[in-house]
């Protein structure tokens, strides 16, 4: 679903139920159930941003590298700052895609990453 399409239910939502003190009361009915998971669903994805390619790719590669090393988290981000200008390494995908990103993007991805690997540990 698009961030526009989220925006749109978020807004009606709004129009339609919010109270003066600044509290939503959805209906008391199935309707209203399913209203409110659709709400909070859009309000998560409008405050998660979306990664460009570049920020996808170091995402996938943080994932990776936590998931199949004991590399502990800290350690993962100083690794790819490393890499990306070592000779040798500097031409892969990950680290020029490393290079590309801006401080905010930098942190987006920190976001992401801290993220999902909090859910991972949670699960185990």
């Amino acid at each position: 679903m698009s961030e526009l399409r989220h925006q749109e239910i978020i807004d009606r939502v709004h129009y339609m139920y919010l109270q003066t003190d600044g509290t939503i009361e959805f209906p008391n009915s199935f309707e209203g159930d399913l209203l409110k998971i659709a709400y909070g669903t859009a309000v998560q994805s409008i405050k998660q941003p979306q990664l460009n390619p570049n920020q996808q790719i170091v995402l996938d590669w943080l994932k990776e590298k936590y998931t199949v090393t004991n590399i502990e988290p800290i350690e993962l981000f100083w690794r790819l700052r490393v890499n990306s200008i070592k000779p040798d390494y500097r031409g892969r995908p990950v680290y020029r895609s490393y290079r590309y990103m801006s401080k905010i993007g930098q942190l987006q991805v920190i976001q992401a990453f801290s993220r999902w690997a909090l859910e991972q540990e949670k699960a185990e």
